[in-house]
């Protein structure tokens, strides 16, 4: 098992996410909480994992169409 122990002023912020500490609003308070270890997370795609499987166009850098350009840069047509 592992714990993580803080130390926090009950705000708005920890009342909205503890209601039970509600009673304690502005008061320092010491939060441990409990959990059971979590398995390693799998490893990190590899650089060049997709090698092959992706396929750009010739003109995959050309210039974007008037209108699709014009909505990314939130110009009105």
């Amino acid at each position: 098992m592992e714990a993580l122990k803080i130390h926090v002023v009950v705000d708005e912020s920890v009342v909205r996410a503890l209601p039970g500490l509600s009673p304690l609003r502005g008061q320092r308070v010491e939060l441990i909480a409990l959990g059971e270890a979590q398995p390693p997370s799998p490893a990190a795609p590899v650089a060049g994992g997709l090698l092959g499987q992706i396929k750009l166009k010739e003109d995959f850098d050309a210039p974007l169409p008037d209108d699709v350009r014009r909505a990314f840069e939130g110009d009105e047509p």
